[in-house]
C-alpha cells in the first residue's frame, strides 16, 4: 500500500513541476520500488495463522450487514452457535482467554440493561474520584464469574463443556500450587461420598446441591473435583452465571438451552443472598427439572440467612431450606491431615487445607500488623472488606477504594492524610503476594477491579478465634454514594442480612431514584417489604403500588400479593382482596399459589367458608412445592371446624406427607388432637409422637405435653412422665407450667411426694398467671396431707390472693378448713366467707355449708342457719342435701320441729345416696316422738332399703318394738366438712389445655399462612 502511495505521489509531482523538481520524483520512485519488494517478501514468508485470520477478515467484509437480533460478526446456525466466520466480537484491547467461550465476556440475552454509571442526579457528586472509572468486568476472582455485557436476544444459547472450564474459572484460588499444575486433590471422604451420590442422578428432579463450610475450608475444589469426577464422562454444559436474576429469567424461558443435553449445571461458587433472592420457588421447579444446581456458600452466610427475620430475604431463606445441605469442616481429619502432609510436604497444615496453600497465617499476620507498620494498606483492606460484607457482589475499582479508605484511615491514625502517594504505596503493601503468591486483594484478570481474600472477611467477622469486628456505619452511604443502581440493589439485600434497616432503605431508593429497569421494579417490592416491618404502612403501601404499577412479569403479581397481606393487616379486607385478584389474575407459576392460601384465610376470616375452602383446595391442587404443605394445613383446620374429620384427617396427612420441615409438626399435632377426639388413641399417639420427634421448637413443647395426657390416660405411667419432662426440659413459657402442674399431678397418684411437690413449686415459680394458682392449691393439699400446715396455709393464700375466678374461691375454702382445724375460728370464718361471696357455682355453696358448720360449733343458731339455708337454696346436687341435713339437725336441736322435719324431708326426697339414709332415720326418730308411727315406720324402711350401716338388720317385730318403743332418737352426726382435696373441673380444664385444643394449635397453623409470599 505504501508502494503505491509513493508511485502516485511521483507522478503528481512530476505533472505539477514540469520536470524541474525530477531529482526527487526519482527518490520517490525508487522508495515505492523498495516498498513493492519488501512486501513481496513479507507474504512469501507470512506464518499460516496470519494468512489465515486476514483471509477470515476479508470474507467478513463481503458479509450482508448484520439485522436487528443477529450477533455481530456471524451468523446464527440451525445446529446452534455462531459461526467461525465472522470477526471476533470481543473489545479490540482485551484478548481472549485461552480456553475461553466467547459467551464468557457477554451479558446473556435474555438478562436485564444494567447501566454503567449511576442516573443523572442519582450518582455521586462531581468531585468524586471514582465517577469516571470503569468498573471491574469480573464479578469476583475466586468464583471466576464476569460481569458480561448486554446483547440482543439469541434463540438459543451454547454453554461451554465442564472440561473446557479450568479450575480458576470454576472458583478455587489460584495459587503458586495449581499455577505450576502441582496442586493435588486433599480427598475428603465424608464430603466426596456424599456429592457423588448427589450429582450422580440421569433423571429429574435434579438436585439443588450446597456445600457448606468456613472461608478456606476447600469448598470450591472439592465440589469441583466431585463434579469433574461424575460428571466428567458427560461433560455436561456449565453455565456460570452473572447473577441470580440470569438464572432465573434463563430458568423460565423454555427455549433457553433446549438444544443443551439435561442435565446441565448452573454453577454457583460463593453463591450470595442477593443471588438466592431470584430463586424462587417456581424457578427452583424449574431446574429440578432441567439442570443441577451446585453451589458453594460459607457457613457464617447460611446461618445469617436463614436465622434473617426481615421479609426481604424470605426468599433466599426458602431457597437454601429447599437445598441439600453438604457440610465441609474446617479442620482436616486425622486421615486427610496424613494424605495432605504427604501430598504437600513441605507445607505446614495446622488445620485446613485451603487455609494453608494460601498462606493464611502469614497473611492474617501481615494483616493484623499492618495496623501499626503499614496503616494505609491496612486500612484499604478493611475497606474492601466492609464492601464485600455489605453486599456489594464483585471486585471494587481503584477509585472506589481511593474513596472508601480515608474513613478507615481516619479511625486508625488521625495525624494521616489519605494523599494518592499514601494510597499507592497502601495498595501496593495490600497486593503484594505472600509466598503462596496469593495476597490480601488481588487484581482482577483485566486489571479494573481488586478482590479482597475471603479468609480475610472470615477474620473480621470473628472466625478461628478471632475478635469480630463490626462494619463501619459511615462507610454505608460513601459506597452507596459511589456504586451504580444495580450495585445498590445488592447492597441494600446485604444491609437488610444485617439489621441496618437504614441502609437497606437508602439502597433500595437509590435504585428507585435510578428508574433501573431491571432492579427498580424489586428494589420497590423489597422496600415495601421493609417499611412494612418498620411499620410505615403509607410507604409501604406506596412501594408496593409502584412495583405493581412497574408492570414487571415477576415482580408486579409479588408485590400485588405482598400488598394484599399489608391491607389484610390493616383489617382492609376489601382492599386486600382486590390485590390478590390482581395477582391471581397474573397466572404467576410461583405467586397464584401463594395468593390462593392467603386468599383462603382472608375469606376464612370473613366467614366465606365455602370460598375458603375453594381457594385453599386451588392451593393444594396446584402442586406448589412451597404452598401445597401449608395450604393442606389451613383445609384442615377449616375442614375440622365444618365438622368434615375425614376431609380434615386427609388434609393433615397430605400436609404431613409433604415433608415440609415447618408445616409437618404442626399439621402432625392437629392431627393427633383429632383423632384423639374421635377414640383413635393409638393414632393419636403415633401423629403426637411424630410431632414429638420432629424436633420444631415450637411444636415439640406442645405435642409432648398432649401425649403426656394421652399416655396417663392409657396408664402407661412412665411414658407419660417422659412425655411431660420433655415438655418442662422445652423451656417453652407457655407449656412448661402445665406439664409442670401435670407430672406433679402424676407423681402424687404415684406416691412420689417429694417428686410431686417439687413440680407444683417448678409450676408455681413459672409465674404463669393460669396455672400458678392451681399448683399452689394443689401444693397446699400435698402440704397438708404432709401434716406441714404452715406450708399448706402459705400455699392456699397464695392460691387466693391470685384471685382467678375458679381456683381462688376453691383455696379459701380449703385455706377455711385448715384454720378451723388450728382453731383459728376468726380466720376460718373469713376465709369461707370469701369463697361464698365468689358466688361460684360449686365453691359457694359448699363453704356456706362449712361455715354453717364453724358457726353451730360456735353456737351461733342465726348464723348457722342462714349459712345452711344458702347452700340449700344453691340446688347443688351434692352440697344442697347435705346442708339441708345440718339444717334439720340444727332446728331438731332448737325445737323447731316443722323446720327439722321439712329440712330432713328435702334431704330424703334429694335421693343422695351418702345422705337419703342419714336424714331418713333423723326424719323417722322425728316421727315417732311426735306420735307419727306410721310415718316413722315409713321413714326407718326408707332408710333401711337406702342400706343404712349403722343399725343391723332386725326382724319386722323387732322393728316395730323399735319403733314404738321409748328410746331415744337414732341421731346422725353433721356432715363433715366438705374440703377439696383438689379442683377436679379445674383438673379437667387443665387436661384439655394440655391435650391440645385446638385454639394453640390453630396459632401455629395460622402463623404458616402468610409463608415467603413471594418476596423477592
Amino acid at each position: 500500500m505504501s508502494g503505491l502511495v509513493l508511485l502516485v505521489l511521483g507522478a503528481l509531482t512530476e505533472t505539477i513541476t514540469a520536470g524541474t523538481q525530477r531529482a526527487m520524483v526519482g527518490g520517490m520512485f525508487f522508495l515505492a520500488v523498495a516498498a513493492f519488494v519488501v512486501a513481496g517478501v513479507g507474504r512469501l514468508t507470512e506464518p499460516e495463522e496470519m494468512r489465515a485470520a486476514r483471509a477470515e477478515k476479508a470474507a467478513a467484509k463481503k458479509a450482508p450487514p448484520t439485522t436487528e437480533g443477529d450477533e455481530p460478526g456471524g451468523s446464527w446456525q440451525e445446529g446452534g452457535g455462531w459461526d467461525d466466520a465472522g470477526e471476533p466480537w470481543q473489545e479490540e484491547e482485551e484478548q481472549q482467554r485461552p480456553g475461553a467461550e466467547p459467551w464468557e465476556e457477554r451479558s446473556a440475552p435474555w438478562g436485564e440493561q444494567r447501566p454503567e454509571a449511576p442516573a443523572a442526579g442519582a450518582g455521586p457528586p462531581a468531585t468524586k474520584p471514582w465517577e469516571e472509572q470503569p468498573r471491574p468486568k469480573q464479578r469476583r476472582r475466586d468464583s471466576g464469574r464476569r460481569q458480561q455485557q448486554q446483547q440482543p436476544r439469541v434463540p438459543e444459547r451454547k454453554l461451554p463443556r465442564l472440561s473446557d472450564l479450568t479450575n480458576a474459572q470454576l472458583g478455587p484460588t489460584q495459587t503458586m500450587y495449581s499455577s505450576r499444575g502441582q496442586a493435588p486433590y486433599v480427598r475428603r471422604p465424608a464430603a466426596d461420598g456424599r456429592l457423588a451420590a448427589l450429582l450422580n442422578t440421569d433423571s429429574a428432579p435434579f438436585p439443588f446441591v450446597v456445600v457448606v463450610g468456613p472461608a478456606k475450608a476447600g469448598k470450591s475444589r472439592t465440589v469441583v473435583e466431585a463434579a469433574r469426577s461424575v460428571l466428567g464422562g458427560r461433560d455436561p454444559g456449565v453455565l456460570i452465571p452473572a447473577s441470580g436474576e440470569e438464572v432465573a429469567e434463563l430458568l423460565r424461558d423454555d427455549g433457553a438451552l433446549a438444544h443443551e443435553r439435561q442435565p446441565w449445571v448452573v454453577w454457583l461458587d460463593d453463591v450470595t443472598a442477593a443471588d438466592l433472592t431470584h430463586l424462587s420457588a417456581d424457578a427452583l421447579d424449574r431446574a429440578s427439572e432441567r439442570a443441577l444446581l451446585i453451589a458453594t456458600i460459607t457457613d457464617e452466610r447460611w446461618d445469617q440467612i436463614l436465622s434473617s427475620g426481615g421479609d426481604v430475604a424470605a426468599t433466599a431463606k426458602a431457597a437454601l431450606r429447599r437445598a441439600t445441605k453438604v457440610p465441609l469442616d474446617f479442620e482436616l481429619t486425622v486421615r486427610e491431615r496424613a494424605e495432605a502432609e504427604q501430598l504437600y510436604p513441605q507445607m505446614h497444615i495446622s488445620a485446613s487445607i485451603g487455609e494453608a496453600v494460601v498462606s493464611g497465617d502469614q497473611l492474617i499476620a501481615k494483616f493484623q500488623a499492618g495496623k501499626d507498620q503499614e496503616p494505609a494498606g491496612y486500612t484499604i483492606v478493611q475497606a474492601a472488606v466492609d464492601a464485600r460484607r455489605a453486599g456489594l457482589n464483585r471486585p471494587l475499582t481503584d477509585a472506589e477504594l481511593r474513596g472508601l479508605y480515608p474513613l478507615y484511615l481516619r479511625r486508625v491514625r488521625i495525624d494521616l492524610d489519605p494523599t494518592t502517594r499514601l494510597f499507592e504505596e497502601g495498595l501496593a503493601w495490600a497486593t503484594e503476594a505472600a509466598s503462596s503468591e496469593v495476597a490480601l486483594l488481588s487484581h482482577t484478570e483485566d486489571g479494573t477491579g481488586l478482590e479482597v481474600l475471603d479468609y480475610v472477611i472470615a477474620i473480621e467477622e470473628g472466625r478461628h478465634g478471632h475478635e469480630a469486628r463490626p462494619v463501619f456505619d459511615a462507610m454505608w452511604q460513601e459506597l452507596l454514594a459511589a456504586v451504580p443502581a444495580d450495585d445498590a440493589f445488592n447492597i441494600g439485600i446485604g444491609a437488610s442480612l444485617r439489621d441496618n434497616s437504614a441502609a437497606a432503605e437508602m439502597a433500595f431508593r437509590k435504585v428507585l431514584d435510578a428508574d433501573h429497569a431491571g432492579e427498580a421494579p424489586r428494589a420497590a417490592n423489597n422496600l415495601g417489604l421493609l417499611l412494612r416491618e418498620q411499620g410505615d404502612v403509607t410507604g409501604a403501601r406506596t412501594a408496593f403500588q409502584r412495583a405493581i404499577d412497574s408492570g414487571h412479569p415477576d415482580v408486579m403479581p409479588r408485590a400485588a400479593n405482598n400488598l394484599g397481606t399489608l391491607l389484610r393487616e390493616q383489617h382492609d379486607l376489601n382492599g386486600a382482596r382486590m390485590a390478590y385478584q390482581r395477582a391471581m389474575e397474573s397466572g404467576h407459576p410461583d405467586v397464584v399459589p401463594r395468593v390462593a392460601n392467603e386468599l383462603g384465610s382472608l375469606l376464612r376470616e370473613q366467614g366465606d367458608v365455602s370460598g375458603a375452602r375453594a381457594a385453599y383446595q386451588r392451593a393444594v391442587e396446584s402442586g406448589h412445592t412451597d404452598v401445597v404443605p401449608p395450604a393442606a394445613l389451613n383445609l384442615g383446620m377449616l375442614l375440622k371446624d365444618q365438622g368434615d374429620v375425614a376431609g380434615a384427617e386427609s388434609a393433615y396427612q397430605k400436609a404431613i406427607d409433604s415433608g415440609h420441615r415447618e408445616v409437618v409438626p404442626v399439621a402432625a399435632l392437629n392431627l393427633g388432637s383429632l383423632l384423639r377426639e374421635q377414640g383413635d388413641m393409638s393414632g393419636a399417639k403415633t401423629a403426637y409422637q411424630k410431632a414429638v420427634d420432629s424436633g420444631h421448637s415450637e411444636v415439640v413443647p406442645v405435642a409432648a405435653l398432649n401425649l403426656g395426657s394421652l399416655l396417663r390416660e392409657q396408664g402407661d405411667m412412665s411414658g407419660a412422665k417422659a412425655a411431660y419432662q420433655r415438655a418442662m426440659d422445652s423451656g417453652d413459657v407457655s407449656v412448661t407450667p402445665v406439664a409442670a402442674l401435670n407430672l406433679g399431678m402424676l407423681l402424687k397418684d404415684q406416691g412420689d411426694l417429694t417428686g410431686a411437690e417439687a413440680a407444683y413449686q417448678r409450676a408455681v415459680d413459672s409465674g404463669d398467671v393460669d396455672v400458678v394458682p392451681m399448683a399452689a392449691l394443689y401444693r397446699g393439699s400435698l402440704l397438708k396431707d404432709q401434716g406441714d400446715l404452715v406450708g399448706a396455709e402459705t400455699a392456699f393464700q397464695r392460691a387466693v390472693d391470685s384471685g382467678h375466678p375458679d381456683v381462688a374461691p376453691m383455696a379459701a375454702n380449703n385455706l377455711g378448713v385448715l384454720l378451723t382445724e388450728e382453731s383459728d375460728v376468726a380466720g376460718a370464718r373469713a376465709a369461707y366467707e370469701r369463697a361464698v361471696e365468689s358466688d361460684h357455682p360449686d365453691v359457694s355453696p359448699m363453704a356456706a355449708n362449712n361455715l354453717g358448720v364453724l358457726l353451730t360449733e360456735e353456737s351461733d343458731v342465726a348464723g348457722a342457719r342462714a349459712a345452711y339455708q344458702l347452700a340449700v337454696d344453691s340446688g347443688h346436687a351434692d352440697v344442697a342435701p347435705m346442708a339441708a341435713l345440718n339444717l334439720g339437725l340444727l332446728l331438731d336441736e332448737q325445737g323447731d320441729v316443722p323446720g327439722a322435719r321439712a329440712a330432713y324431708q328435702l334431704a330424703v326426697d334429694s335421693g343422695h345416696a351418702d345422705v337419703v339414709s342419714v336424714a331418713a332415720v333423723n326424719l323417722g326418730s322425728l316421727l315417732r316422738q311426735q306420735g307419727e308411727v306410721a310415718g316413722a315406720r315409713a321413714a326407718f324402711h326408707l332408710a333401711i332399703d337406702a342400706g343404712f350401716v349403722d343399725i343391723a338388720p332386725v326382724t319386722a317385730e323387732s322393728l316395730r318394738v323399735l319403733v314404738a318403743g321409748q328410746g331415744g332418737a337414732v341421731s346422725a352426726k353433721p356432715t363433715s366438712r366438705l374440703a377439696l382435696p383438689g379442683p377436679r373441673q379445674e383438673q379437667a380444664a387443665i387436661a384439655a389445655r394440655s391435650s391440645g385444643g385446638e385454639e394453640l394449635d390453630e396459632s401455629l397453623g395460622e402463623d404458616l399462612d402468610d409463608g415467603p409470599n413471594g418476596r423477592t
